[in-house]
């Protein structure tokens, strides 16, 4: 079942099920879906839970499973969770399997990254009772903000808005959840969440100044760039947020690009992607800069969005990265860079 298909419902769970499963690499979804499961476990009536927590690498794993086959006290019911729980799967496989199938007076969640559908546990789990956590898609998070945004803040979103906060924020649920906090605060006893305060309170500091590193590299100015990069970083702002508001930006170069690699006049392409007239000269004067290049945008940003949220590499290291990627290359001697770089 996907995730926010179960967080749409609140009903507690009347039959719940022995062995629970929320698999996927979204960790701040888990955790809604993990506090959503254990509201709908506890919420029936009569039934007290005798609750436990443990970790993947935990030395009392062993005794996880001695727990579910025993009896609580006082007619209460055991709940357990065990996070990062891979190993404790990979482990104890045969054991759960035989947990699946036999009445037990706990329920047990494991918390995992990966989980394989093909295998005897998998087959063995109704649909409901594995809960997949991977990041949603940009349709499915305006849905999700929209819902949010009334119910865990009490304010409505219009969807316009919503849509903008998806597209600022690179669609980190994290960030949206930070996002959508701030700006319940910000309209104060105003009931409605407009594009303007969302434009107002996320989009126009963070905005401004990405314009500021991307102005610089058109400038072939690399140094003050990054010094500008590593000023956002070092005040709190999130990788992934930076990355959301450069690519904002770097999609309509990108657009004007193909636009002209079609045949469309500077005046058609420019009008064609619905920029402001202030906005022409700045993304005119990249897409001079870029050249050709500005047609591998989408995959550059595709690239690091990937690499931050799962590489090795610091957010710090990738996000530098792309921007060397963005810098022109020097032009031939004699031969100016606008006459290198025309698309």
């Amino acid at each position: 079942m996907d995730a926010l298909q179960f967080l749409a419902n609140s009903k507690p769970l009347r039959s719940p099920r022995p062995l629970y499963v929320l698999a996927g690499s979204d960790r701040f979804l888990k955790r809604l879906v993990l506090e959503r499961l254990l509201t709908r476990l506890t919420g029936e009536d009569g039934i007290d839970w005798s609750r436990s927590f443990y970790t993947g690498d935990s030395e009392h794993l062993p005794e996880v499973l001695s727990e579910m086959q025993t009896p609580a006290l006082w007619g209460t019911r055991r709940l357990i969770v065990v996070d990062d729980a891979d190993p404790f799967v990979s482990r104890y496989r045969e054991t759960l399997e035989k947990l699946v199938s036999h009445a037990v007076s706990a329920v047990l969640i494991l918390l995992v990254d990966k989980w394989a559908s093909n295998t005897r546990l998998a087959k063995a789990l109704p649909s409901d009772a594995v809960l997949i956590c991977e990041p949603p898609r940009p349709k499915q998070l305006i849905s999700w903000c929209l819902a949010r945004s009334e119910t865990q803040h009490g304010k409505k979103i219009t969807t316009e808005a919503a849509e903008l906060l998806v597209e600022l924020t690179g669609g980190d649920l994290g960030l949206l959840e930070q996002e959508l906090a701030k700006l319940a605060v910000y309209v104060g006893s105003r009931q409605r969440i407009t594009p303007q305060d969302v434009d107002c309170l996320v989009a126009r500091n963070r905005v401004q100044t990405v314009w500021e590193i991307l102005e610089a590299l058109g400038r072939g100015e690399m140094g003050a760039a990054l010094a500008i990069l590593n000023r956002l970083l070092d005040r709190g702002e999130e990788p992934l947020a930076i990355l959301a508001a450069l690519g904002w930006q770097l999609r309509k170069v990108a657009q004007v690009a193909h636009l002209l690699s079609h045949g469309s006049s500077e005046n058609q392409a420019l009008m064609r992607v619905g920029l402001q007239p202030w906005q022409r000269e700045r993304v005119w004067r990249l897409v001079q800069r870029l050249g050709r290049r500005a047609l591998r945008l989408y995959d550059w940003l595709l690239q690091t969005d990937l690499h931050i949220k799962s590489t090795h590499l610091s957010p710090r290291a990738t996000l530098e990265m792309f921007l060397t990627r963005l810098l022109p290359p020097p032009a031939p001697v004699g031969q100016s860079s606008e006459a290198t770089a025309r698309v």
